[in-house]
This record gives structure tokens, sequence and C-alpha cells, in this order.
């Protein structure tokens, strides 16, 4: 299944299509994609100067991210089936190159959908581009921004993980690191692209877990493993120059700093112009939620480690879907909650807070959680301090990456009258 199948399979009352217009490329589509955002609806959408059709919002909906791309019908639920398909690996079918793309003679980057976001950003971007590359056997696919340089070069952040690991191997070697860059694909692969397996795991492994019909194509230049089914995939090589890369809005609605980042030079461009070109709002709900999900299982589960029962799990929002985690459990010692804290924080160490509450409190509910913490802290007896552990660096306020972090106990003291503590509703 393609991008454009699984947006057809979607109702239409969350969709919204402006693709008669063209929009600029600066600006104009963030506006359009805000909007939609906040009733949680697709849109489609065209640039000046573009053959294609893009579409953003695609995951921007909890709901439609159990119903469509993981077929669950609640939390837990989903949280076991991301888990499962994350801690096995099938190999996908395998298509000709050739019967997927068309190769782009005479290149010019510039005229592709790179867009710029907000006034204080860097350039131009690619915000859903997955980056695949292979050494050793190893293989890794991961989400990076990409910035344009001119008509055949781009820079990407290229985060201290696994393809980073990969590039500096290539280096070691005195070599450029073969890459390709994929935009407009299955949210399922988006979903595993946005997951943290071990080095060695192969995201595109795990997506046939959750897509039976998933295939893979080799590049023509450098063999590269890619999905047979994309709009859009650049085949190039990341070299040892250094460029500027940013300003770039992050999940916090910040603008990340601008660094030195290696530039990318692309040797070919292939596409697909009968699929939809996949666009993600840079701080919107999609961009959180593939962040974030994958991470909030894996608190699941260590959580589920610790305490008889967690019943919800929620990278609040507010927070950018990154810092304050918020935790729904059952507890049958009050220790346990403090256990339950420090599961939380070891699973996700980027959050500076973790709020635990009972399972009557809606964490969805921002109201809720404020009114817990209203009603049911208790000072010094709610409050778990660490002091200088490490965290984002996304926060500004950390120093490095180190920071205080806090926990809250907002669970009712066990022997404690409910009713007392109980919220009326009207």
């Amino acid at each position: 299944m393609s991008l454009r199948e699984f947006v057809d399979s979607v109702p239409s009352n969350e969709k919204l299509d402006i693709s008669d217009k063209e929009l600029g490329i600066e600006l104009e589509p963030t506006k359009i994609l805000y909007n939609a955002d906040i009733m949680e609806k697709i849109v489609f959408f065209k640039l000046i100067k573009s053959e294609y059709v893009c579409v953003g919002n695609v995951l921007n909906s909890r709901n439609r991210l159990y119903r469509y791309v993981l077929k669950v019908d609640s939390d837990v639920e989903a949280y076991k089936r991301i888990l499962d398909s994350t801690s096995r690996t099938r190999k996908p079918r395998e298509k000709d190159f050739s019967n997927s793309y068309t190769m782009v003679k005479d290149f010019d980057l510039q005229y592709l959908p790179f867009i710029k976001f907000y006034p204080g950003d860097g350039g131009r971007y690619l915000s859903s581009s997955i980056y695949i590359s292979c050494i050793d056997n190893i293989c890794n696919a991961s989400i990076h921004r990409t910035m344009l340089i001119s008509k055949n070069k781009v820079v990407a952040r290229i985060v201290p993980r696994h393809l980073r690991y990969i590039y500096e191997k290539y280096l070691e070697r005195g070599k450029e690191t073969p890459v390709a860059i994929v935009v407009g694909v299955h949210p399922a692969v988006m979903l595993m692209a946005s997951s943290s397996p071990p080095l060695g795991v192969f995201e595109l492994e795990l997506v046939p877990n959750l897509l039976e019909d998933f295939s893979i194509a080799y590049t023509p230049l450098y063999g590269i493993p890619v999905p047979a089914n994309a709009a859009m995939v650049l085949e190039g090589r990341i070299t040892k120059e250094l460029v500027r890369e940013g300003p770039f809005v992050d999940l916090l609605n910040l603008y990340d700093r601008a660094r030195l980042e290696p530039l990318i030079n692309v040797d070919a461009v292939y596409v697909n112009t009968n699929e939809l070109f996949h666009v993600i709002l840079p701080a919107g709900k999609e961009h959180k939620l593939l962040q974030s999900f994958y991470r909030e299982a894996v608190i699941y589960d260590y959580v589920s480690r610790t305490v008889p029962k967690v019943h919800k799990v929620r990278l609040l929002e507010s927070s950018g879907s990154w810092l304050i985690i918020a935790i729904a459990i059952d507890k049958i010692h009050d220790g346990d909650v403090k256990t339950a804290i420090m599961a939380a924080f070891s699973a996700h160490p980027s959050a500076k807070m973790v709020i635990a509450v009972d399972s009557d409190i809606d964490i969805d509910s921002e109201n809720m959680i404020l009114w817990s913490i209203a009603t049911r802290f208790r000072g010094r007896d709610s409050i778990i301090m660490i002091e200088r552990a490490r965290c984002s660096t996304l926060d500004p306020s950390s120093s490095n990456g180190t920071c205080d972090k806090i926990g809250l106990d907002l669970t009712i003291p066990l022997g404690s009258n409910k009713a007392d503590y109980k919220y009326v509703k009207t």
C-alpha cells in the first residue's frame, strides 16, 4: 500500500483538498497546514512550479493512527502492537526499481517542494525525508529534516544516532557515505523510521509486521534498499564538507539553533508523480505524534514491570510531546509510584517531568491533569527530585543537555477515602 492508497482509505470528512490552487513556497503552506491541524484534517495542496500534489497532516490524529495503521481499538493494544512489531524483522518483498520510478534528467532540486515554514528558518526544507544508508550489512532508516542548498546539494541535521554512526565509519575509511533520501511513503514506513531499534535492526524490515503488502527496491547507483512506491528518491553522498544548517522549528515550537552539518551531494533524482509528496508541519500534531508514539510504548513497557496496571501513557503535547510524561496507573503499595516514575525516566531520558495519576484522571485532558495537581498534590510527599541528570538538548533551560528532573505522585494515598477525591461531573 502506498501513501496515496492510505489517504484514499481515510473518510472524506477527515480531508481537506485545496490542490486546485498553487501556494507559495514560503510560509503560505504553514498557515494552511496549521488551520487544518486544529481540525485534525489531512490537507492536499500544490506549490508553485511543482508537479506534485502535496499532502500534510497524514498522521495528526491518534485515532487515525490506531484505526488505519495499527488497526487497534485501545491504547494498550496500540502499545503492544508497536512493541511487538519492532521486536522482530521480516524481509520485505523485492521489486525492480525501474518499474516504480522515473529518473529525472538535468534535475534542479529548487523545483521540488522544499518549503520555508517559518520566518526564521535557515532555508527551504523537506520535513518528511527518510534517510537510508548501509555499511557492512547494517542498514538504517531514520527521519531527518533536509535543507536545500543548491540545485544538486542539500544538508540535513544528522543527530548523534545510527546514521551519524554509519557516516563516521565511512569517514574513518576515507569515503563518502552513500545515501538515499525518500519522501512520500505509507505512514507505517514513517512510523517505523521514527522508532529507535538497536543498531543492526533495519527499520524497513519491521514494516511488514504492520503492512503485509510492502516491497523494497534497490537504487541504481549505490544499491540502497528503499520503499518501492514512494513519491521521490534522491540518491547521493554525504560528504565530509560542513555547511550551515538551520535554524528550524523543533517539537517545542522553538527555533533549533543553526549548526555545521555534512553537505550532501545529490547524484540522481527519481520520481513517481502518481504518488503524493508528504509534508510534515514542523511542531504540528503529526510531527509530535510520530516522534513520541514509539517512546510512549517503551515507557508503557518499562512502567508495566513496576505496577499492577498501566492504563495510559502520554507525552504531553504542550511539552512538545517530549519533555513531560503523564502515566495513569494502578498501585498496590504507595511506594510503587516512585518506582514507576523512575522507570518512566529510564525509558525516556529526555523527559524532565513525570506526572503519575490514578486511572480516574484522563491524561488526555490537561485540565484534569492540572485539577489533579490542585487537589492531589501533597507537598514534599508528592515530589521526587533528580538533580543534574541527562535531559533533552531541545530544552533551552537545560545546560548542555543536563537538568534537574521532577516526578509528581498525584495518586490517592492507599487507605484514604476515595470519595473525598472524586471529580464531580456536571
